[in-house]
């Protein structure tokens, strides 16, 4: 290239100054600017010519062009220059091409025949330039543009492209589809025309107008809405500005694409949420690791755990130790198999307190069929099941007072029969006594000496000093264990008296005495009980068969919790002192111990279903929830506690006089 400027200012100062000019002028032009004398010999060649195709000036004037030294590729150049010379016409094309450098080049050329003035034969001018560059970036756009198109058409958007000034660039089929475009107006390059036969099918137009003459009025926002058709099609539509790399504005991008189906969707979606949500079952959602993803309200009302404190956690924050290793892998098998599993869990509450829960968990399936989570739909059935165990504690208590009634009836009998036997023996001992007694008052001088011998050998041989001592004191022991026997007999009977739907008109104190007999074997060996009734308590409306038991509860209660502080009693008993009270309204029945007392954090749960400070075997956790229920709901009563830890506890028992429950009001006197 720079011998090729050389060459030029070489040429340029032998020149006169105006041709000197026009020879600057020509080398400065940046197109290729060629002459051709009328024989297409080459004439004239400039900077931009010697650039381009590597030639100096001195090296092709007066060579023909199409033999110059360029590597033409355009096989017929020379028919084509000599056709140039022969039309003289302003021709263009932009198909030639030549080689350099190994590559090939596309020119795009102009030719003109320029006659000069003062008659000399003219000459054709060739004004050209290097197009490669130029070509393949509009092959390239062009190839975009198609693509881009292909694309917009293949959406299942409808699309709508204006330029600058609101005309139509570009609409798809789908467009045209969505709003139902007349087809008078597909042609049309007029967004004003599309925009007000859509307005006609719209629900709510004066917004959608607004919004699309805001977006024109700010060129640089987009904007994302929902708009509703007047046949119930629901669109999102979206608009987008379109800006060059220079920041230039060239229009504005419109989709809109159908989401009717997934609004109805959503719409199904969220009534079965709120269906979840609202439940009065507690539903769990975990991954396929069991870490739980959802739990509805009822499992926080159920359990005491906050939804945040539950997502992420495993279920088995909830174990209680009531449900064997076994058969959570007996779950875990059946529901990795994708089949559903059922059945009972005791668990345990954020509180401590226990509850039961009927389970079903299935697989959540995805569309291939694939598990993806896991759903656990549960109920608390403790007052089902506190139920069920008042049903049986109630059928139970039933077949063992019959039992006991049958026992003590067929026992009362032969008690009664030895009993009059044994009264009968010490009354004829005592007659035989005298008589036997008689034989030694006698003078043995008075008896022949023979008989008097024999009759001391009989008195030394049953040793009669011994069984005069001895046989009534016999007796008497037998008479007062025959009679604790039939103390004990009509304690069972009284105990077990059957169950009624009415009220009985009930003596307390003749329960209370009762029910320590029954229970004597339990608090004998521990405390010493006292009582202190009020003599002129009159009768209560009660159920006696339950307030027997809710009493024989308390009463054990009492003497495990002596137990648990003095062993067993062979270092000191404890003390059990029982009072009754009763005034106009109430009868207030207290059983104080001095045992160890319950500890603050467990009596809030005291009278809970299936809470139990016992040790595992010794208590079921039911008999005070038992006593809870029967004095509260079936008498319309009171029970509470006064607890001190190493000091003792006192259960009160509060019955009304009149009212309660009851199934129609009646009551019936048993006064034992």
């Amino acid at each position: 290239m720079a011998s090729a400027l050389e060459s030029g200012r070489h040429r340029e100062k032998n020149l006169p100054d105006s041709d000197r000019e026009a020879e600057l002028f020509i080398n400065a032009a940046p197109p290729i600017l060629i002459g051709l004398d009328p024989q297409g010999r080459i004439k004239r060649w400039n900077a931009s010519a010697a650039r381009t195709f590597s030639l100096q000036d001195h090296e092709v004037v007066g060579k023909p062009l199409a033999k110059c030294g360029i590597r033409w590729l355009t096989a017929e150049i020379e028919s084509m220059i000599d056709g140039f010379l022969s039309s003289k016409r302003r021709l263009s094309s932009e198909g030639i091409e030549f080689e350099r450098e190994g590559e090939p080049r596309l020119l795009g050329m102009t030719v003109n025949w320029v006659v000069f003035p003062n008659g000399q034969d003219g000459e054709l001018s060739i004004v050209a330039s290097d197009i490669t560059e130029k070509k393949k970036a509009q092959d390239e756009l062009r190839s975009k543009t198609a693509f881009l198109e292909a694309m917009i058409h293949a959406s299942i958007d409808g699309v709508l492209v204006v330029d600058e000034q609101g005309h139509v660039v570009l609409r798809n089929q789908r467009l045209l589809e969505l709003f139902a475009i007349p087809k008078s107006l597909w042609s049309s390059r007029s967004d004003d025309a599309l925009l007000g036969d859509v307005l006609q099918k719209i629900q709510d137009p004066e917004p959608f107008l607004e919004k699309v003459r805001y977006l024109y009025v700010h060129k640089k926002q987009t904007s994302r809405d929902e708009i509703k058709l007047l046949n119930g099609m629901v669109l999102d539509r979206y608009s987008s500005p379109v800006f060059g790399r220079d920041g230039e504005y060239y229009g504005r991008i419109w989709t809109f694409r159908d989401i009717t189906a997934r609004k109805q969707n959503e719409d199904a979606l969220r009534q079965l949420s709120v269906a979840v949500e609202q439940s009065p079952v507690i539903v769990v959602i975990t991954d396929l690791s069991g870490n739980i993803t959802y739990v509805n309200s009822r499992f926080t009302e159920c359990t005491g755990y906050a939804r945040e404190e539950a997502i992420g956690k495993n279920p088995r924050l909830l174990k209680s130790g009531h449900t064997s290793a076994e058969e959570y892998r007996e779950l875990w098998a059946a529901i990795r198999r994708g089949e559903e599993w059922r059945g009972e869990l005791r668990n345990k509450k954020k509180s401590g307190e226990l509850y039961w829960e009927s389970v079903v968990i299935s697989p959540i399936r995805n569309a291939a069929g694939e598990t993806q989570h896991f759903l656990a739909i549960k109920e608390d059935i403790t007052k089902q099941k506190q139920a069920e165990i008042h049903a049986r504690q109630a059928q139970k208590l039933e077949a063992i007072g019959q039992l006991a009634a049958g026992i003590a009836h067929e026992i009362n009998t032969p008690i009664q029969f030895i009993g009059d036997n044994l009264s009968f023996i010490k009354e004829a001992w005592q007659s035989l006594d005298e008589l036997l007694s008689l034989g030694y008052s006698v003078d043995a001088k008075s008896i022949p000496a023979d008989f008097f011998e024999h009759l001391n050998r009989i008195r030394e041989q049953c040793d009669y000093d011994y069984l005069h001592k001895e046989i009534p004191r016999a007796l008497g022991q037998s008479l007062d264990g025959i009679a604790r026997v039939a103390k004990i007999v009509l304690a069972m009977k009284e105990f077990s008296h059957p169950g009624s739907d009415e009220k009985q008109l009930f003596d307390i104190n003749k329960a209370i005495l009762t029910t320590l007999t029954v229970s004597r074997n339990e608090w004998k060996y521990v405390a010493d009980v006292q009582t202190i009734l009020q003599e002129d308590l009159q009768l209560v409306p009660c159920h006696p068969g339950d307030l027997n038991q809710v009493l024989l509860n308390v009463l054990i209660n009492a003497a495990h919790a002596i137990a648990e502080k003095v062993g067993d009693g062979s270092a000191g008993k404890g003390q059990i002192l029982i009072r009754t009270i009763q005034n106009e309204e109430f009868t207030t029945i207290s059983i104080a111990d001095t045992g160890a007392g319950i500890a603050r954090e467990y009596q809030s749960r005291i009278f809970n279903p299936f809470f139990t400070t016992k040790a595992v075997g010794r208590g079921t956790g039911q008999g005070l929830s038992l006593a809870h229920n029967s004095i509260v709901k079936k008498h319309g009563g009171k029970i509470w506690f006064e607890s001190e830890v190493g000091r003792g506890t006192t259960f009160y028992i509060q019955l009304p006089m009149k009212g309660g429950p009851s199934s129609n009001g009646e009551t019936r006197s048993i006064r034992r």
